[in-house]
């Protein structure tokens, strides 16, 4: 799927074909344009979601087809271009707006500085970009993980959108609440400190609840570059724990002058009210240095005196964030904790959950290294030794791709141990899993049709999956044939021995089936793969068997594999026939 055929490797010369690619090339620039756009919005195989659950070329035509023919022009496949597109602009939108957030309201509420102005013109601007993705949502398919089933019916879209609780999770993330930065001085004073203290708690705990989709998003892109999984993890974790350490950073930095002046408001002492009143006056001029002349505190002091020696905002947001580490570790000393016990309750949750975080990545970064259990890292692991195993042996680079597209293709960045699993299952087990897997290939064969269901069961037993690439020979015209093919996924051409293009096969076709009741039957056409393909393959040897024993059906498929091949030879007799009358005549 990931190396598919492209243009000028495969020109197709059927008639149909070519006729509707020069119709294509005809079109003026606008309507050109116009196809581009619906391309957007379509199923593609660059997407990579497509290649779990839309395996081949067909599928993906099928449901594009399916979304052509039965929604409205609005709808969105889930494994567009289009949203392989915004979910990266909307990944890197969504932390931006989240790291400057904190930033913001911690580090610039209480300074008329330039850069304060650029943030909160660059936050909503990135507020947009996330009202367009939640708009975007409501016309954007999803797929149900349980059945994967691809969902597409408006109705159903905007009932899974407007569920209540992710409604108002998905609406508070992209409300400008960097507006409020202008007024927060204000708001202390006027709406009263606790506000502002659950305000800046509540932006901390809605925010960092935000991990799930960041991570969400995130995966798209080491997908699209084909990253293993267990690299995407670590980076994850990094990623995440930088996150966190800059919310609680700023989070620690604001909490002590929003405290301090907490403790102003409740105070009844006519010296600390007076403190109030030069505080109230101080802060409405953006002096907060002033404000907090007279506080005792060193902790709140050496806040205050940052504003004071005018102390770039890089300095203080880096003496905080070393701060927040110590206490983290618990390596803090008593000059970092302010006393006001509301902070110590909190730094306190930090040590607790530093202690919780940097025990936890330990034991995250082992699972990645030593997890036999996970598929994606096993199939990693196979890799690496796929890897090696071709520099030693110094193979080309064609052909260490081309191991590599074959596991690939057989196992989708899933690794299991088939003969393993199924060993571990009896008999019937293992021909109910083959039937369900393989019986509607069987059950459209015509010289298979009417068949008893225990005779079919013992075909399926048979198959034999093969895994064919790009440009793969399948049969070649004047080889003699001693199997039949069944094509689960993928795409095949077929080649008359003149080298014309006869057609395509996809998911579901089967070729081959005279060579099952005879063996030396020359193949008259030559079958080349055209993408990646599981094709099963049922050999002469192992269908004699099973039918040799029930001579009755043995003499009727016999009967009508004759048949088909009289039929076969007529029509190919006309044709001669036609072309010498022609030639005649000229």
């Amino acid at each position: 799927m990931r190396h598919r055929l492209k243009e000028n490797r495969h020109i197709c010369s059927i008639e149909e074909t070519r006729i509707s690619q020069a119709e294509d090339r005809a079109l003026p620039r606008r309507m050109k344009f116009l196809r581009a756009l619906q391309k957007l919005r379509l199923a593609s195989e660059k997407h990579p979601s497509t290649e779990k659950h839309l395996k081949s070329s067909y599928q993906i035509v099928k449901e594009n087809e399916r979304l052509l023919r039965s929604y409205p022009p609005y709808i969105v496949h889930p494994f567009s271009l289009l949203r392989m597109y915004s979910d990266v602009i909307v990944f890197i939108a969504m932390n931006l707006h989240l790291m400057l957030l904190p930033f913001a309201f911690s580090f610039l509420a209480f300074e008329s500085h330039p850069t304060r102005h650029l943030v909160e013109y660059t936050d909503l601007f990135l507020c947009l970009i996330l009202a367009a993705e939640f708009a975007l949502t409501f016309c954007t398919g999803f797929v149900v993980f349980e059945t994967n089933e691809i969902v597409l019916e408006p109705r159903k879209i905007f009932l899974n959108r407007l569920r209540p609780f992710r409604l108002t999770y998905d609406l508070f993330l992209f409300l400008p609440y960097i507006l409020l930065l202008e007024v927060f001085d204000e708001l202390i004073l006027e709406a009263g400190v606790e506000t502002c203290l659950g305000f800046v708690t509540f932006l901390y705990l809605a925010n960092i609840a935000r991990f799930r989709d960041s991570n969400r998003y995130f995966s798209v892109i080491p997908r699209s570059l084909q990253i293993p999984e267990s690299k995407t993890r670590i980076v994850q974790v990094i990623m995440n724990t930088l996150y966190v350490l800059h919310w609680t950073t700023c989070l620690g930095y604001i909490i002590p002058v929003l405290l301090q002046a907490y403790l102003s408001v409740d105070s009844t002492d006519e010296e600390e009210i007076e403190q109030l009143d030069m505080m109230q006056t101080h802060m409405q001029y953006r002096n907060v240095s002033a404000a907090f002349h007279p506080v005792v505190n060193p902790f709140v002091r050496l806040r205050a005196g940052d504003f004071q020696n005018n102390a770039s905002t890089t300095y203080r947001y880096f003496r905080s964030m070393m701060v927040t580490l110590r206490v983290g570790m618990a390596a803090s000393e008593k000059k970092d904790i302010e006393e006001h016990f509301v902070y110590r309750w909190i730094m306190m949750l930090v040590m607790f959950l530093g202690w919780l975080w940097f025990h936890y990545i330990p034991v995250v970064l082992w699972r990645f290294f030593d997890s036999p259990e996970m598929a994606t890292d096993q199939y990693d692991k196979f890799m690496a030794n796929l890897n090696a195993f071709a520099y030693n042996k110094h193979l080309s680079a064609s052909l260490r791709n081309k191991l590599r597209n074959n596991f690939a293709t057989r196992f989708r960045t899933r690794y299991f141990d088939e003969e393993m699993i199924m060993g571990l299952f009896p008999q019937n087990l293992r021909s109910s899993i083959r039937m369900e897997t393989c019986r509607h290939l069987v059950s459209s064969v015509d010289l298979f049709k009417n068949l008893p269901y225990f005779i079919l069961t013992d075909i399926v037993n048979c198959l034999r999956l093969e895994i064919y690439l790009q440009d793969d020979v399948i049969i070649a015209a004047g080889s003699f044939g001693h199997s039949m093919y069944f094509l689960a996924m993928g795409t095949v051409a077929v080649y008359a021995m003149s080298g014309k293009e006869l057609g395509h096969l996809t998911d579901g076709a089967y070729f081959g089936e005279i060579s099952l009741i005879k063996r030396n039957q020359r193949r008259t056409a030559n079958v080349i793969a055209l993408e990646a393909c599981e094709i099963y393959r049922l050999s002469h040897e192992d269908f004699q068997n099973v039918v040799k024993p029930h001579a009755y059906l043995l003499n009727r498929i016999r009967k009508q594999a004759e048949q088909r091949l009289a039929m076969m030879k007529k029509k190919k007799d006309k044709m001669y026939g036609k072309k010498l009358i022609e030639g005649f005549l000229q």
